[in-house]
């Protein structure tokens, strides 16, 4: 019986969906792979140091928060007990499943010292980290390249041990979520849709810190404006001015009602919305995802999701051509069902669990 740790922070929502796998197939991994989980929380790299040193095991799931990395010496830190961590129990697994949304991350210099380093999406050429980018990513560098926002105060990214390169591949997002799961299978998400589809397109979303002025309101802020020059449809989107935030219960609403999902970037490329679009038999239409690789993936082009530039210039055209071909549309959002359930189905969790554990 192989024994293995799951530990780390146990108040971050995306952190608890990626965790529930563990909880939902843990039958599966005791009886298939001859995996005994157990689960621990600490929220910080002296608590997961601590639990690691206390508990046997033969691989460990380090689940660390972004907010351990805020600094040159909280970083040190967590290099410095991960580096004795391996040292010490130089048989010991050690999987780090970075939990930074985007592409890029501040934790680069733990990858000597850990096995496999699981992003929630990865370039698909891992040359791309070599790159110094504006802001950390491939994405805020074309923000602050095409439209001059300023990244001076604002970075995540690290440098690349470059002989450890090949450690760094793709884990699960949080389309893993058991709430998105039983959605697929047995209970819709935000209920029966009694409405049926009456808004053409949904687009609420965070603007950020209402006292900040950043490049994250600013890129949203473009996709407002990409979208309200649709004229003769129902849209919905967020208010410019941030004050007029709707009820959790009126978002739920409004996206299961809506034909289209449009989901630009966030901090990171993927997001809830994605999945909730998918789960509510809706078209998602984002930015182009092309240079990625993430797991559950429903974003296939024209097959699973609509791609658009990442300027949003074609965003206009593109909503109007769906809207007005449904048949087109629900060509691509039963297919993005299907293949997302197929992610359950083929176990890909599991199989992701044994190829850890085995190689």
């Amino acid at each position: 019986m192989t024994l293995g740790i799951v530990v780390g922070d146990a108040e971050d929502t995306i952190i608890q969906a990626q965790r529930e796998p563990f909880s939902y197939y843990k039958k599966e991994l005791k009886n298939c792979l001859d995996l005994k989980i157990k689960q621990y929380n600490a929220n910080t790299f002296q608590g997961i140091n601590e639990i690691c040193r206390t508990h046997d095991s033969d691989i460990i799931f380090l689940f660390p928060s972004w907010r351990e990395s805020l600094g040159e010496d909280s970083i040190a830190i967590a290099e410095n007990i991960v580096k004795h961590l391996k040292i010490d129990y130089p048989k010991r697994k050690l999987v780090f499943i970075d939990p930074f949304a985007q592409t890029s991350t501040n934790f680069f210099k733990l990858l000597p010292y850990v096995d496999y380093f699981l992003k929630r999406q990865c370039y698909k050429n891992l040359s791309e980290y070599q790159n110094s980018f504006i802001g950390g990513s491939s994405f805020t560098d074309y923000l602050a390249t095409n439209y001059n926002l300023d990244f001076s105060q604002w970075y995540v990214g690290s440098e690349l041990p470059k002989d450890h390169i090949n450690k760094i591949m793709p884990g699960w997002n949080l389309g893993t979520t058991k709430k998105f799961k039983k959605s697929l299978f047995k209970k819709p998400l935000f209920g029966f849709n009694k409405n049926k589809k009456t808004i053409d397109i949904f687009c609420r979303m965070s603007l950020g810190d209402s006292s900040k002025n950043e490049w994250y309101t600013k890129y949203r802020i473009m996709a407002i404006e990409a979208l309200n020059s649709l004229s003769n449809y129902k849209i919905v989107t967020s208010a410019k001015d941030r004050n007029n935030l709707v009820s959790r219960r009126q978002y739920e609403s409004e996206l299961k009602s809506s034909r289209i999902v449009f989901s630009p970037f966030g901090w990171g490329e993927n997001c809830w919305r994605d999945f909730e679009a998918v789960c509510c038999d809706s078209l998602l239409i984002k930015p182009s995802m092309s240079h990625i690789v993430t797991s559950p993936s429903i974003f296939r082009e024209n097959e699973t999701y609509v791609p658009v530039k990442w300027d949003f210039s074609d965003l206009k055209e593109k909503s109007r051509y769906y809207l007005e071909k449904p048949n087109e549309a629900k060509r691509i959002i039963e297919n993005a069902k299907e293949t997302y359930k197929n992610y359950f189905i083929k176990k890909d969790f599991l199989k992701k669990i044994e190829m850890l554990i085995k190689e």
